[in-house]
Order: C-alpha cells, then structure tokens, then sequence
C-alpha cells in the first residue's frame, strides 16, 4: 500500500485537487472510464458529507495496492458526530439534512469493495477518536480478483517522507499465504535500504519460518539491523505459524477476545534469542493483525467496538490512522479467511 494523497476537507476546493489526483492515477493504473466516473461519484459523495457534517472536520486519503491484486482505494475519516443509526443511513432516502439520502448507498452500489464504521460521539468511552469513517476499493480488473483470504494492510513513512523502513513482503500460494513483515532500524533511506529486496526470502517452499527469520539475520549481518516476523496461515487446516524477533506485534482475534504474541527480544543481523515458532489457531472467524511498533499497543476490542467483524483493509487504515505513532515509520496488516456468501 502507498498513500498518494491526504487532504483535508476544509472546503470546496479540495474537492477539486482531490478529483485530480484521482483522474491522473486511475488513468495511469489503466481503469476503464466508466469505473473512473464512479470513482468520481463515490470520492464526491465522501467529500460532500464531510463538509455537510462535520464542518470541513475531515480527511481523505487515496491509496495505491500493488500486493497480488492492483486496487485504488479512497478513504474518508472524520471526528464528527458520527452516524447513530448506520444501518438505516444506508437505505436511500434516509437523510438529517434534507437532501435526498443516496450518497452511503450509492457509494455501496457504486465501489468493488467498500465498508463504513462509525463511532458516535458521547459512545466512545475508551476510544481516542468519534466519527465516520468510509472505506472503498476499485480494481482495473476486478474479475482477476480471486482468493481464499481478505486482508488489508497500512505503510506510511515518518512524517510521509519517500522512504519508509516498514516493509510487508506476501506470497499466496496453493490456499497458504504467507508474509515477511519488517522495521528497519531508525527511519528514513538507511531503514528503507535494510528491507528492500527481501522478497526472495518467502520464495523456498520447503523453507520453515525459523529458517527464513535466520537468513533474513545473517543477510543484515555488519548494517543496521531490523526487526521482523514470519508467518504462515493456512485456510485448509484452520491454523498459522509466526516467528519473530525483537519489537513487533501480532494480535489474534477471536470470539471476542484479543491475544498478543509475543516475540524474542533481540536484533536481526546483531545479538538475539534462539528462534522459536508459535502456532496459533486461526478459524474462519479469527483476525490476525501484525504491526511494527509505530502502532501503539494500549487499545483493546472496545476502543473500536464492531470493527473487528469488518474488511481488513479497513481496519488497518483505521488502526493506523488513529492509534499509530507519528514519530515512526508505520505498518499494519490485518488478514482472515473470506466469508462465504451467506457468512
């Protein structure tokens, strides 16, 4: 994920620089003219609520997907009031401001993939943010999109510079996924050249994660070293393997409870503990999240009641936006088995 474009809907006129980033990249990533004009009419509508709502109290971001599956995402947060009856907001012709109440389900109708969340305000006891948040995904070919797991991920460098230090590294194979998640040391190019072109790590079928986190150490031997964690999950068997040095975090959610993993204190390509997997259990339901430690730690299930049940991607654009550190690189990656229709 890169983030082309963050601007705040403080009026009218971001509206018009944010539908011209928009035209420039759909163009260069190949979409068609008729998803172009939705995506339009789906960015206008989450601007146009914003300045509606919350007095230009309002963000939105446009991200790029380049893992697996090419996709442009537009993402609209605001601390407003918040909706307090979502599901109806989402019928058409529900409105409290007397327009005609077809935006939420136009966006619905309108996007490949989307979700809304909202916390609202006087109900967020132990969250850090209220309001509104809108999440929707175009594909240039969205039937080429087509696999067992549903996953979303955040990378946003220290002070939105060009290098980040955070990297996520995927491979989908045969119903198994695996992802090499890494922080370089410190910040900025020095950090960035540290992760880069680690790919080939996940490449070797018969290689186990230990192995893989072993290589990664003697390959950061005489630099500046890093942090990271190897994990695997397969749909099939309902079950995940993690293996990880030094300040990440991992978070597995289910039924209603969130566990932390822990990892080996330590530095790859400097000093660390022996390398030891954890294998945890992963069902259809669970989600399992992995960050760096520019997401900060102190939130529970209840800072954001009812998200743990919706797309990953959203919740790591919103785990990130909230209740990442902003003295960090930042990562977040969220994943779980698709639902079946029906789910």
């Amino acid at each position: 994920m890169k983030l082309l474009l963050e601007k705040a809907t403080a009026d009218e006129s971001a509206q018009i620089l944010v539908r011209s980033k928009l035209r420039a990249v759909s163009r260069r990533m190949g979409f068609g003219e008729v998803v172009r004009e939705r995506m339009e009419l789906v960015c206008n509508e989450m601007m146009t609520n914003q300045l509606k709502y919350t007095s230009g109290g309002g963000r939105v971001q446009l991200w790029e997907s380049a893992d697996l599956y090419p996709a442009l995402d537009i993402f609209a947060i605001d601390q407003g009031p918040g909706v307090f009856d979502l599901p109806a907001a989402m019928e058409d012709g529900y409105s409290t401001s007397g327009s005609l109440g077809k935006g939420l389900g136009a966006i619905r109708r309108l996007a490949h993939e989307c979700e809304f969340y909202t916390l609202p305000r006087g109900m967020e006891p132990e969250s850090p943010w209220h309001g509104f948040a809108l999440w929707a995904r175009f594909y240039p070919d969205e039937g080429a999109v087509s696999s067992t797991y549903e996953f979303g991920s955040y990378l946003r460098a220290y002070q939105d510079g060009v290098y980040n230090g955070d990297r996520i590294y995927l491979r989908l194979r045969n119903g198994t996924i695996h992802w090499l998640h890494m922080d370089g040391l410190g910040h900025g190019s020095e950090a960035a050249q540290v992760v880069e072109d680690k790919a080939d790590l996940l490449e070797t079928d018969d290689a186990s994660l230990e192995e893989i986190i072993a290589a990664l150490s003697r390959r950061l031997q005489g630099g500046r070293g890093a942090v990271a964690m190897a994990v695997g999950l397969d749909a099939a068997s309902g079950s995940g393997t993690i293996c990880g040095v030094g300040d990440m975090a991992a978070f597995l959610i289910n039924n209603g409870r969130k566990c932390a993993i822990s990892f080996s204190p330590g530095i790859l390509g400097h000093s660390h503990r022996s390398l030891k997997s954890t294998i945890v259990p992963f069902p259809r339901q669970a989600l399992l999240i992995t960050a760096s430690d520019g997401l900060r730690r102190n939130w529970s299930l209840q800072t954001f009641p009812g998200l743990w049940r919706l797309h990953p991607q959203i919740i790591a654009l919103l785990l990130g936006t909230v209740v990442g550190r902003i003295t960090d690189d930042q990562s977040v990656f969220a994943i779980r088995v698709k639902p079946k229709k029906g789910e």
